[in-house]
């Protein structure tokens, strides 16, 4: 009892210094003081670096948000293109530099038209995408974006490894796709965000042939944050590409209760193996990671947070 009394005065000393020093200077908050004590973690409120793992369902919408630059990847499905909008605005977005659309699936892609409509953007990046042998519902979807891009005069660019977008305070880089897939979901352009201390690699759906290919290639390297491929699903994530990867923090973007069963479980025990912290979009809506180059910081809908 004695010992928790000590603790509580010098705790009370703490408080009433900082008080003190900030009535003189006017530069410590209530804020400060608890990070100070340890009672909370760091929130970057004007962070320097934000990206944006949208809840949109069964599906995929990533935004980064770079100083002034802003870059979308994909948008969801067509019915998830107003939320995503909304989202955007509520960010106060009012342009976007570049939209990634990651591959032809409609989960990805559908919502892009909407946003195309709603936002001035400057380039649509797409992959270098092999018709042959693909089904008509996913070549009507790609054939409406680009048709979309072209009547907005949007610029469209393919995607190509080793092309570098210059995001002011951070770098986007794309690793893949560099071949010829059977399945779409390998078509994905695969991209890597790094700022200062901190790196993100930005899979899409590329699943296990796509993640063996950037391996070979010498492309892969410690990262941070992992956006898990295709949904958390058993053909992506494999042991050999965490190995190289080592990430700290996954995030999975999937609906609740959805009829694919994503996340796998065997994913789920991998990165657990790996020790690897995963946030969900099913379980906890958006997720913002905030970097300030050095530090991440995870918010979500229940106001969870996580320093790195």
């Amino acid at each position: 009892m004695k010992i928790f009394k000590r603790i509580l005065v010098v705790t009370a000393l703490l408080v009433i210094l900082l008080m003190a020093v900030s009535d003189t200077f006017g530069f410590v908050s209530y804020e400060d003081m608890m990070v100070f004590l340890g009672l909370r973690p760091p929130v970057f409120t004007s962070a320097e670096l934000s990206v944006h793992f949208i809840d949109v369902g069964q599906g995929d919408s990533t935004l980064i948000i770079s100083g002034d630059r802003t870059v979308l990847i994909d948008a969801g499905d067509r019915d998830a293109g107003q939320a995503v909008r909304s989202y955007l605005v509520s960010q106060k977005v009012d342009h976007l530099d570049y939209i990634i659309a990651t591959h032809p699936h409609s989960d990805h892609t559908g919502g892009i038209e909407t946003v195309l409509e709603s936002f001035e953007t400057g380039t649509l990046l797409i992959p270098d995408f092999s018709e042959t042998g693909k089904s008509e519902d996913d070549l009507y979807a790609w054939h409406e974006l680009n048709r979309t891009a072209e009547e907005a005069g949007i610029a469209m660019t393919e995607a190509v490894p080793g092309m570098t977008l210059d995001l002011g305070i951070s770098s986007l880089s794309v690793l893949a796709p560099s071949g010829d897939y059977d399945e779409i979901n390998n078509y994905s352009v695969v991209t890597e965000l790094v700022h200062g201390d901190n790196s993100f690699l930005i899979t899409g759906d590329a699943e296990t042939e796509s993640e063996a290919e950037m391996l070979k290639n010498g492309v892969l390297e410690d990262i941070d944050v992992l956006k898990a491929g295709h949904h958390g699903s058993s053909t992506s994530t494999g042991s050999e590409f965490l190995e190289i990867v080592k990430p700290e923090y996954a995030v999975i973007s999937c609906g609740a209760g959805n009829s694919y069963n994503h996340p796998s479980a065997s994913v789920m025990k991998r990165l657990g193996e790996y020790g690897v912290r995963v946030f969900r979009t099913d379980l906890q809506g958006s997720i913002i990671a905030e970097s300030d180059g050095k530090t991440i910081c995870f918010l979500t809908a229940d106001k969870e947070q996580a320093e790195k």
